[in-house]
Order: C-alpha cells, then sequence, then structure tokens
C-alpha cells in the first residue's frame, strides 16, 4: 500500500544511507524499521552483502554489490554525495552536536 510521510529531513538521511550501506531499496529498509518498531520480525532478515576483493590489476581494495543493490543502480556523483553526507552527519554525532 502507498503512503505518504512527512518525516524530519535528518532521519531520512539516515534511512538513505542505512538503504545503500545494505543494498536494500528504502521502502524495504523503512518497512523493517516499522516492523521493528511494532515488535514484529522482519522478512527479509539477511542482507545482500557486498563482497570487498583486491583489484587485481592496481591491488587496492574494490567493492562488489549485489547487481540489484541501490549502490550499483547510483551515479558517482550520488555515492560521493552520500557519501559525504554520511561522513558529515558522523563529524556532528562526535562533536556531540545533535542533527
Amino acid at each position: 500500500m502507498k503512503t505518504t510521510l512527512d518525516l524530519p529531513d535528518d532521519l531520512m538521511r539516515e534511512v538513505k544511507i542505512r538503504a545503500a550501506q545494505q543494498g536494500k531499496k528504502l521502502k524495504d529498509v523503512m518497512a523493517d524499521a516499522l516492523r521493528s518498531g511494532l515488535g514484529a520480525t522482519p522478512q527479509n532478515i539477511e542482507a545482500p552483502r557486498a563482497i570487498i576483493a583486491k583489484h587485481p590489476v592496481l591491488g587496492f581494495p574494490t567493492v562488489k554489490c549485489a547487481p540489484n543493490s541501490v549502490a550499483s543502480q547510483m551515479t558517482p556523483e550520488e555515492l560521493l554525495k552520500l557519501e559525504q553526507e554520511a561522513l558529515a552527519a558522523d563529524d556532528l554525532k562526535r562533536a556531540g552536536i545533535a542533527v
């Protein structure tokens, strides 16, 4: 069922970050959070895992996402923006500033 919610920006930012980290759709992360908050068991306990491997030629670590992951469908600009938002939120949290 579709519905519209008016949620705080900082909460939505956290949900989007979690969805990208878990390789899940935003709606699935929201549904799991609601189920958890209501004391229900999430339907999909096992989230797709990213595989960290060494690049065969360059030697630095690479992350291979599941084919259906949200991150695999994002542009480099979107990924960079998401990373910057997550780092800024972490910095504010460590500084004791409510986000």
